[in-house]
């Protein structure tokens, strides 16, 4: 598991699965600090949505252990019919 911490259960004592979750706003002062946990705790897969990327620029690299966990996706929600087929692609 990443963050090299004990596997995470649910409240049935079941192994967590990874999800992908759709994060609109990740790159805002929230969404930037959930995603630096989840990259860091977490096997999930993130699609993190918002128009800058300046606070996670640190966890996009292709150099670090979550590599291809996290991908940016720069868009306006107001103005782009893709965030539509970003939210049919996520779990959460």
């Amino acid at each position: 598991m990443a963050g090299g911490g004990a596997v995470r259960l649910d409240l049935d004592g079941q192994a967590i699965q990874p999800l992908t979750i759709c994060m609109v706003g990740a790159g805002g002062f929230i969404g930037s600090h959930l995603c630096e946990k989840l990259m860091a705790e977490t096997s999930h897969r993130v699609l993190a949505v918002d128009v800058y990327n300046d606070k996670i620029k640190h966890l996009l690299g292709s150099d670090l252990p979550w590599s291809g966990r996290i991908e940016f996706h720069r868009l306006n929600i107001k103005h782009d019919s893709r965030l539509e087929g970003l939210i049919k692609m996520a779990d959460l």
